[in-house]
């Protein structure tokens, strides 16, 4: 009797949430879209009072405080999921397979779109940095990332430990992205090497 006084409870809730968040998205409980700028549905049009009505809250901001605070970009956070697992966390990458990012000058170099075409579509074959040679090859993030998530992780890169560089605009990537489409990972000397 326990186990399906609880098993009631269960999809009683789920119900609950699963209406509040429809009600959110300014869909009836049914689930039929309704553009944005449309006036709020009236009770005929859902069948009656909505549930969060009856439940005594009208958003999930309310059930869930800070539900609709603005994402705002970690880039410290996307660099440690996203980079850090070959980098290193102090950008100092790992001897003969992966290049540091700290002191690189293909990082810090003026010629952003360079680095937005690796960080985009990756590289393959062997690329000196500091006077040593790395052949591992790097995965794009272009699938993974969006623009500006791309551009958070740039700008922090080429201002962390020893790096000074300036920040790297969101338009960097999107023209990137226009420029070379649908592609493979680059070799250095597709982008051009530096001494």
């Amino acid at each position: 009797m326990m186990k399906k006084l609880l098993t009631i409870f269960f999809f009683a809730g789920l119900a609950l949430i699963l209406a509040i968040s429809c009600e959110r998205l300014d869909r009836p409980v049914g689930g039929v879209s309704r553009p944005i700028d449309a006036p709020p549905l009236s009770k005929a049009a859902v069948g009656g009072p909505s549930v969060s009505l009856l439940a005594g809250v009208s958003h999930v901001s309310e059930v869930l405080p800070g539900a609709e605070e603005e994402k705002v970009i970690d880039p410290t956070a996307l660099y440690m999921s996203s980079c850090a697992g070959c980098h290193q966390v102090n950008g100092q990458g790992i001897a003969k397979v992966f290049p540091p990012l700290d002191a690189s000058f293909y990082v810090t170099s003026d010629k952003i779109d360079r680095l937005s075409a690796i960080m985009l579509y990756g590289l393959s074959g062997p690329i000196e940095v500091n006077g040593e040679t790395y052949a591992s090859a790097m995965a794009g993030l272009a699938a993974t990332l969006n623009d500006e998530q791309l551009a958070a992780i740039a700008t922090y890169v080429r201002s962390s430990w020893s790096n000074s560089a300036g920040p790297v605009e969101v338009e960097t990537f999107a023209a990137a992205r226009k420029k070379w489409g649908e592609r493979g990972p680059f070799t250095i000397d597709e982008l051009g090497t530096e001494p």
